[in-house]
C-alpha cells in the first residue's frame, strides 16, 4: 500500500527525524528522572516541559551526554554517572572557616543551611553551614551533590541536527 500524495513529506519527515542520532551540535529534548544511590529521587523532568539542550556545549554534566550519544527519538536507557562525570568528588579544600563577625548578629545560624552570595568575580556562590563555632562557622562549597553516583532514567523525544547559536 503506497501513502497518498499528501501524506508523504510528513511520512518522510517522521522517518528523517527517526533516523537522527544524539551526537555533537544537536538539540536533544528528553523526559529523564534522576535518583541517588538509594533511590531517592532527586529531580525529573516535567512531562510538558522536557529538558532541552545542545549536546556536547556543557549545557548538562558531561555524563548524561556522554551516556545519550547515539540515541534516537523513542530510545528508553538506564545509566548511572560517576561523581567525576557528574558535580565531581568532594574536595575538602572547599571546606572554609568564615568568621562569625562576617554574618549579622541577629542570625540564627543553623548546621545545614544554606547560603550564596557574588564572589568577586560576580559569580554567585553558593555553601552549607557545615559546623557552628562560637567564633566562626564551617562553610561547605561542595556541590550539594558532590561525590555522589547519579542514577538516570532517560527518553529521548527529539533529536534535531546542526543546531549552532538558536539556528538548525
Amino acid at each position: 500500500m503506497v501513502a497518498p500524495e499528501h501524506y508523504r513529506p510528513r511520512l518522510l519527515e517522521r522517518a528523517w527525524r527517526r533516523a537522527l542520532k544524539v551526537k555533537k551540535n544537536c538539540l536533544v529534548r528528553v523526559q529523564y528522572r534522576v535518583t541517588d544511590e538509594e533511590g531517592h529521587e532527586i529531580d525529573a523532568s516535567d512531562p510538558d516541559f522536557p529538558l532541552e539542550f545542545v549536546c556536547g556545549r556543557g549545557d548538562v554534566i558531561a555524563g548524561l551526554e556522554r551516556s545519550l550519544i547515539g540515541l534516537e527519538p523513542g530510545a528508553s536507557k538506564q545509566f548511572t554517572v560517576p561523581p567525576e562525570d557528574a558535580y565531581g568528588v568532594r574536595q575538602e579544600s572547599l571546606v572554609k572557616t568564615l568568621p562569625r563577625a562576617g554574618f549579622p548578629a541577629h542570625l540564627e545560624l543553623v548546621e545545614g543551611q544554606r547560603f550564596s552570595y557574588r564572589g568577586e568575580k560576580g559569580a554567585e556562590l553558593m555553601y552549607k553551614v557545615k559546623e557552628i563555632r562560637p567564633d566562626c562557622i564551617l562553610a561547605d562549597f561542595n556541590h550539594p551533590l558532590a561525590g555522589q553516583s547519579l542514577r538516570y532514567e532517560v527518553t529521548v523525544l527529539e533529536v534535531t541536527d546542526d543546531y549552532v547559536d538558536g539556528k538548525v
